[in-house]
């Protein structure tokens, strides 16, 4: 990969509706607002970092200028083609030179005097086109005095102005401000969703990636595609045309899928002596403890679940792979109910005291002692 190259999350930022990765519920109903020209004039996404927040802002913005938009008359043809990324609108937004698109970055721009300039800016129509869009970017961060300055403008909001408040704490945006919009809850995409968009963004870079690669990418993503676009760069970093499983461990520092089962296994048999021998095999093999911590503790809370209600395996499915979860369910008969609710417990905790601890193996250690003491004699909880 060129070293002038675009980062990849902003090379394949989605230009369109369907290019977004696991927001179906949101881009549906949006479209269908733009198929009948019912368009609001405030939303509030909200949701994790990393999940299209402002990626669908961007389009919508573009689709509300394109010269193909819907007349409200319900065409569904037109409003599954818009934007059409031809026209002179979508062209200037393509190249960011579009004068109906502001963002602001609340972080940096949150006080009372920004807002109030963007309430003397949204006097003005837009220079061409229909609609000038206000994405405020993590809006959460705005003071009580850019709230109640940017409440007067929602209450009497121009026609020809659109503005999205992008937030990833929902809790901290005013009621007031909330109630005067449309709101969107974001979800985290399945790991499914964000591998297959890394697979097809290695087809387009010319990339050999093998399948167990692209699971690990998509699980240290953690349900942020931006994140797993920019792990993937990483690797490319080092490797742009065969990306190996063994590679992305190595470089990512994550712990290998045998040694995490046979570690998960071994306290699952309530083997002491084996857990503590596997887990110092992982640490002195340069694997991340806090990655180790995190995956014990997915494998307890899948394990869980499916002990539960085996029913959550279809649920479970978007998550893992059937070969993890097959695996998990050959160990159920080992474990109770209230174990495994030991074990997310004790793994959390561990997880969390890891970074405090003078021994950063320490609480992964005492983590194992406890979840196998009394096992071996066949004791359960």
């Amino acid at each position: 990969m060129n070293e002038h190259n675009p980062v990849l999350y902003r090379k394949y930022r989605p230009k369109e509706f369907n290019e977004v990765v696991g927001q179906r519920h949101v881009v549906r109903v949006l479209m269908n607002a733009l198929r009948r020209g019912k368009v609001a004039h405030a939303y509030v996404f909200s949701g994790p970092r990393g999940v299209g927040k402002t990626s669908i802002a961007r389009i919508l913005a573009k689709a509300v200028n394109c010269a193909h938009a819907p007349n409200g008359s319900g065409d569904s043809d037109a409003a599954l083609s818009i934007p059409c990324g031809s026209c002179g609108s979508c062209t200037a937004f393509a190249s960011n030179s579009s004068l109906n698109l502001i963002e602001i970055d609340a972080a940096s721009n949150r006080g009372i005097n920004e807002v109030r300039e963007l309430r003397e800016s949204v006097r003005f129509m837009p220079p061409t086109g229909k609609y000038k869009t206000y994405i405020i970017d993590e809006s959460h961060q705005l003071t009580k005095e850019a709230f109640n300055a940017l409440l007067k403008t929602l209450e009497e909001p121009p026609e020809h102005a659109i503005f999205i408040l992008a937030t990833t704490e929902l809790e901290k945006l005013p009621q007031t401000i909330v109630s005067r919009t449309q709101q969107f809850d974001f979800s985290r995409p399945g790991i499914k969703d964000i591998k297959m968009r890394l697979g097809k963004i290695c087809e387009l870079e010319g990339a050999v990636c093998e399948d167990a690669a692209l699971e690990s990418i998509s699980l240290a993503a953690d349900g942020s595609l931006r994140d797993g676009e920019s792990i993937l760069g990483r690797i490319f970093a080092v490797e742009s045309k065969n990306v190996t499983s063994k590679m992305v461990e190595e470089i990512l520092g994550l712990p290998k899928k045998e040694s995490l089962r046979a570690f998960f296994s071994a306290i699952a048999k309530g083997e002491c002596a084996s857990s503590l021998a596997v887990l110092e095999e992982m640490i002195h093999g340069g694997q991340d403890i806090r990655s180790i911590a995190r995956s014990a503790l997915g494998m307890s809370r899948n394990a869980f679940l499916l002990k539960s209600d085996p029913g959550l395996e279809r649920v479970l499915l978007e998550e893992a792979t059937s070969d993890d979860i097959d695996y998990l369910k050959s160990l159920l008969p080992l474990f109770s109910p209230g174990r495994l609710q030991d074990a997310i417990r004790i793994f959390l905790e561990a997880g969390n005291t890891i970074r405090k601890s003078p021994i950063p193996s320490l609480p992964l250690e005492i983590a194992v002692v406890e979840l196998t003491r009394d096992q071996s004699s066949g004791a359960v909880r």
